[in-house]
């Protein structure tokens, strides 16, 4: 009994490593453990010092506690930050309004973002003329924690695609 125990701790713990910034149903869904087990060893876990979490605003984020790069891994497992990161990727150096325009979301949700990731330190802004240019502070260091967040950057990158091929479509 006991090592079936361990075997789905072990399974938890071996997921988070492979997997960091996932979230609870993350977790649920890809082993096919019931919500209170997966529930139960995140709290043996986190208990015996080998993962910690991280509380964004929508989710609790899980870490293997070797993890440095937990707030950044948060961040990029979000939607719109890794859509300007993965832009900036594409298109650097770029203003505000190249960003906005060319991932689709208003000036200001652009704006609130972008504060956030230069709190972090992932990009940095530098003024040429009257405008703001944006890069990528530390391009290598980005690219490694956007390959750990693989699953989520995959799943964006392909709904890049799609709409790039659709708008071929509609000319």
């Amino acid at each position: 009994m006991d090592e079936i125990l361990e075997s789905s701790k072990s399974s938890i713990l071996e997921f988070i490593i492979a997997n960091p910034s996932s979230h609870l149903r993350k977790i649920k869904n890809n082993l096919g453990y019931s919500m209170g087990t997966v529930q139960y060893y995140l709290a043996i876990l986190e208990k015996e010092g080998k993962i910690k979490s991280v509380k964004t605003k929508f989710y609790k984020n899980y870490y293997h506690i070797s993890e440095s790069d937990e707030e950044i891994l948060s961040v990029l497992n979000l939607n719109s930050p890794r859509n300007i990161v993965m832009y900036l990727i594409q298109h650097e150096p770029s203003t505000h309004q190249d960003i906005a325009k060319g991932i689709g979301l208003s000036s200001s949700t652009i704006s609130w973002h972008m504060k956030r990731l230069l709190a972090l330190q992932i990009i940095q802004k530098e003024y040429s003329g009257k405008f703001t240019v944006y890069s990528l502070k530390d391009k290598d260091s980005v690219l490694s924690n956007l390959g750990k967040c693989k699953s989520t950057a995959w799943n964006s990158m392909v709904n890049n695609m799609a709409d790039v091929f659709s708008a071929f479509d509609e000319k």
